[in-house]
């Protein structure tokens, strides 16, 4: 299956169908603020919607290159980051919930597990701190689309998200609900720890 996508990828440019939001999908009210499931962990994030347009226009620019002459690895990474965008779409504007598991809400946890079961058909822990033990620490600089997140904001014991690719990840972000956010983002650059892969679920991916 997988050697056919990589012949499908050299003569049909995926499209990234990714639209930024020019409104917040998930606004705070005083009715959210007194329902227990809601926890604002990341009030100071302010989400630049330029610096995402900006940033999905480069990661189409650098998968039409890959296309043109890329090795087999970066036509894997297009592969996972289409895959992981259109598992992106799914969820987006979707609001936080602590504890949610579902369309009606959702916290960053089940998001990451969410989108490992429709991405890799991996099984992740329900619990982030359980999560990052499933695979191996990478730093900033050696991130690949799939790698999960792990941040540590100063209100919120830790916190995690998916990356896809040129700084972008999947968050599940308690201010704006579930958007695409940055890691040149000042707030999420001050809080990341590092990244983790999940070997075994791009191994179960990949047979």
């Amino acid at each position: 299956m997988k050697k056919i996508l990589l012949l499908s990828l050299i003569t049909i440019v995926f499209p990234l169908t990714i639209e930024a939001k020019k409104n917040d999908p998930y606004t705070v009210t005083e009715n959210s603020k007194n329902n227990d499931s809601f926890i604002n962990f990341d009030d100071e994030y302010v989400h630049d919607e330029q610096l995402i347009d900006s940033k999905i226009s480069e990661l189409r620019a650098d998968q039409q290159k890959a296309l043109l002459s890329g090795t087999f690895e970066q036509l894997d990474n297009i592969i996972l980051e289409d895959a992981l965008l259109k598992a992106y779409e799914e969820w987006s504007g979707t609001r936080y919930s602590f504890g949610g598991d579902s369309k009606n809400g959702i916290d960053c946890s089940a998001l990451t597990r969410r989108i490992y079961r429709t991405v890799f058909s991996f099984e992740l822990p329900r619990i982030s701190t359980d999560q990052i033990k499933e695979g191996f620490i990478v730093n900033k600089n050696d991130l690949k689309p799939g790698d999960i997140l792990y941040f540590r904001p100063e209100n919120r014991v830790n916190h995690t998200a998916v990356y896809v690719g040129n700084s972008l990840f999947i968050n599940a972000s308690s201010s704006k609900g579930v958007i695409l956010s940055s890691l040149e983002s000042t707030y999420w650059g001050k809080y990341f720890i590092y990244g983790i892969r999940v070997e075994k679920a791009r191994i179960s991916t990949s047979n």
